[in-house]
């Protein structure tokens, strides 16, 4: 198994001293795969930047999100799991579903029991999936919305 270059191009880099070369490569299963050589070590460096731009960049996303998570958690992990408790799996599935979609009923028991019940597995689709139990529970919290917003700027 190996790859096979079925295109490479090269072309003067962006500050003109070097060149840039954009290989396309295939394998026996039909994947594919590309990359690009820098040959010019100044857009090398401008792209080392960018790189480090974008990772301190999606870093501060990851933080506001946790931040967001952890308010939501904090302010309305009780009232999620209150709709949960004392109600059939059959209801727990039904309220979080809505009768349909995924889980389905047999998946959803399947998590209930990997979980350790409807409870502990409830817990998690809230740390997962805490956006959509706000919007399920009506809630409109300005500090977690506020904190997805400057995530997205």
């Amino acid at each position: 198994m190996s790859w096979e270059i079925v295109r490479s191009e090269t072309q003067p880099c962006d500050c003109g001293v070097g060149t840039i070369t954009y290989v396309m490569e295939i394998d026996d299963w039909n994947r594919t795969r590309s990359h690009r050589e820098i040959a010019c070590s100044v857009c090398l460096e401008e792209e080392r930047q960018e790189q480090e731009v974008h990772a301190l960049r999606e870093k501060r996303r990851e933080d506001l999100y946790g931040k967001a998570k952890d308010l939501a958690t904090k302010r309305h992990l009780d009232k999620w799991l209150d709709l949960y408790a004392r109600v059939t799996k059959k209801e727990a599935w039904r309220r979080y579903t809505g009768g349909s979609g995924y889980p389905t009923l047999g998946t959803f028991y399947k998590h209930v029991k990997d979980f350790g019940g409807v409870t502990e597995y409830m817990r998690w689709c809230f740390s997962n999936h805490f956006e959509e139990a706000l919007k399920a529970l009506a809630v409109k919290d300005d500090d977690v919305e506020a904190l997805l917003a400057e995530r997205e700027h």
